[in-house]
């Protein structure tokens, strides 16, 4: 089965599942995950007094994992990675043509054989990942990133028909690319489907008298896993307002951490009243409106205002009120609460209005 088929089918089964209205946390994360590792084929290419010539070599699908600990700043984010992968060797085709020469084995020349050789290559990496978080007000969070660093790997590998036993260890120069989406169980606790392709740069080493050259190895991860953020909230020196205030006018503010759009218990307590209301009092329009402070870019606060009215909405819903009747906008940073000049946090300005109608 092709490795796209794979992720495709492992995101569809996530995304089938039943939604929970959860928004992200920002702040210190850790994570593990573990799942499986498919090694590409592999070119080694020998070199002796005697002869030369390759070998392809194939491997067995093996285990995986996983752990690191990092950074939500937001929609990007970043972190320090270590993995581990160890692929046992399969098939192994040597080119007889560059080996007909060798004293262990007589066949005609022109040949391809299959030898019997067994070992493994095991990868230990140390990585520095990149992320960007695609929100879209929803529990399920679509990402892509990278990452660069290094890979030690040890190669051990026992041939008795070409006098081969030799066990090397050496760094190399890795990097990844990484696609996956994140399912939050609740703001703080994620779990993760992801694809991570793994690559690393040639290597090259002597054993006895004969010289080995192995093409650069590269791998295809398919991982499942956990993620807990830390959220410690705002900075301490910044003032909080309330957290949210009823106007006593069918009208609701709901406020937010900088840069956030989870609701904080007393805003779902709020949030709560203005659903009782609107069932009280049979609305037929209920406008939720989000804002930002101005701190940001336009296009930023302009989402961030958007995913903090689905927020309000997605706990509307929950609470009982019917979605046809809620209509949701985001004006961003155009419509403070208090006017400050541009890149000011002013925590009043972080709200969602509910306006009953």
């Amino acid at each position: 089965m092709k490795i796209s088929t794979v992720c495709a089918a492992g995101t569809v089964a996530v995304l089938l599942a039943t939604p929970v209205m959860a928004q992200q946390a920002t702040g210190i994360y850790l994570g593990a995950g573990a799942g499986v590792n498919i090694r590409q084929d592999q070119k080694w290419t020998f070199t002796d007094p005697r002869t030369d010539g390759h070998a392809d070599v194939a491997f067995d699908t093996a285990p995986a994992g996983n752990v690191y600990i990092g950074y939500d700043f937001g929609a990007i984010r970043a972190d320090i990675e270590g993995s581990f992968r160890q692929n046992d060797i399969g098939d192994v085709g040597l080119n007889w043509d560059a080996f007909r020469l060798n004293r262990f084995i007589t066949v005609p020349a022109g040949n391809d054989v299959k030898v019997n050789i067994k070992g493994h290559e095991r990868t230990i990496g140390l990585m520095a990942n990149v992320y960007y978080d695609f929100e879209f007000g929803s529990p399920f969070v679509p990402y892509i990133g990278g990452g660069l660093g290094v890979g030690f790997n040890n190669w051990k590998v026992k041939a008795k028909e070409f006098d081969i036993d030799f066990e090397y260890d050496s760094p190399l120069f890795a990097y990844q690319g990484i696609a996956g989406v994140s399912y939050y169980i609740t703001p703080n606790l994620a779990a993760n489907l992801e694809y991570r392709y793994f690559g690393e740069s040639d290597a090259e080493f002597t054993t006895g008298s004969t010289k080995i050259k192995l093409d650069a190895p590269a791998s295809h991860t398919i991982l499942a896993g956990i993620k807990y953020v830390f959220d410690f909230g705002p900075p301490a020196a910044e003032p909080a307002p309330e957290t949210a205030v009823d106007t006593g006018q069918r009208s609701y503010l709901v406020f937010f951490d900088f840069d956030s759009s989870r609701l904080t218990p007393e805003a779902r307590s709020i949030v709560a009243s203005a659903a009782t209301d609107a069932l009280r009092g049979q609305s037929t329009r209920i406008d939720v409106t989000g804002h930002t402070d101005r701190s940001g870019t336009d296009a930023y606060n302009q989402a961030l205002s958007v995913r903090r009215g689905e927020a309000v909405r997605r706990e509307l819903v929950t609470d009982g009120v019917a979605d046809s009747l809620i209509v949701v906008r985001g004006v961003g940073e155009s419509d403070p609460l208090v006017p400050t000049a541009d890149g000011v946090r002013e925590p009043q300005n972080r709200r969602v209005e509910i306006v009953m109608n």
